[in-house]
């Protein structure tokens, strides 16, 4: 194809051996020429960037494995209702899974130390007078190990039950529940724990 033309880059299935022989998605890249009508795509012939070499599109596998076979539309759907939801905890306050249920909470991010970053060129700089140029700095934040913070709702039922009550009952130490007690990250395996050990408290 010239420049500037426009292609198609289809997912390839991995469920149902949509790379050829000897193939993967480290060494394969297919891509096939514009196509608008949907119809043709079944039909498509491509190639891989890898090394050249063309493909023919097939719907299903064949039997010497010289084709590709895109993922449906139907497959993408079922792997993305099995998909973790990253961004929120469990009703138990533990990270989703695929087969979580129930009323999600929200994931707290805890940032590490701020680490300066020099920059090449500051743009502000062609942006007329802007007394912030005279800090260069840029800050990112640096991952950090994943904690979670209990809400300020739950901490007060947890002062009132009492730091020493929690840390027999649940059966940890006095340093991980006085860290959710005061509003500090702690692991959500922790964090369930007490979660559940307060309900249990509170419900008797």
């Amino acid at each position: 194809m010239g420049p500037f033309n426009f292609f198609l880059f289809p997912l390839l299935s991995e469920t149902f051996g949509g790379y050829p022989a000897g193939f993967d998605k480290s060494n394969f890249v297919f891509i096939t020429p514009y196509e608008s009508d949907r119809k043709k795509w079944s039909s498509l012939k491509g190639v891989n960037l890898a090394d050249g070499d063309p493909y023919q599109i097939s719907m299903q596998p064949t039997l010497n494995q010289d084709s590709v076979v895109p993922e449906s539309f139907r497959i993408l759907l079922r792997k993305y209702l099995g998909k973790e939801e990253v961004k929120s905890l469990a009703p138990d306050g533990t990270p989703c899974t695929g087969t979580t249920r129930g009323l999600l909470q929200r994931a707290r991010i805890t940032a590490g130390k701020l680490v300066p970053v020099g920059k090449e060129t500051d743009r502000r700089w062609e942006q007329g007078e802007d007394p912030s140029m005279i800090d260069s700095d840029i800050y990112f934040y640096e991952k950090r190990t994943r904690l979670v913070v209990a809400d300020p709702s739950e901490r007060k039922k947890f002062v009132t039950i009492g730091w020493r009550r929690l840390a027999r009952e649940s059966k940890l130490s006095l340093p991980p529940v006085g860290k959710v007690i005061k509003g500090e990250g702690v692991r959500p395996q922790t964090l369930s724990i007490i979660r559940q050990t307060a309900a249990r408290i509170l419900a008797g």
